[in-house]
């Protein structure tokens, strides 16, 4: 009987295993879900960051000083 018992208690086991094995696949998908909403908004601030840092160097070119022009060239 104890082979028989045995054998039993390492199915439960293995069932035991194939379950928290099924949640944790589930768990990881779930992180992977959110692991690409995290990268679309990371995604979405690089491109505001690269905008205002266009916008700020287009900005700070205009607020330049103009060079006086030369009655010779011009």
């Amino acid at each position: 009987m104890s082979a028989l018992r045995d054998a039993i208690e390492a199915v439960r086991e293995a069932l035991r295993l194939v379950d928290e094995v099924r949640r944790v696949a589930e768990r990881i998908g779930e992180l992977t879900q959110e692991l690409r909403e995290i990268d679309r908004r990371v995604a979405r601030l690089e491109g505001k960051w690269e905008a205002a840092m266009d916008i700020g160097r287009v900005s700070a070119v205009r607020r330049l000083p103009r060079a006086p022009r030369n009655k010779a060239e011009g």
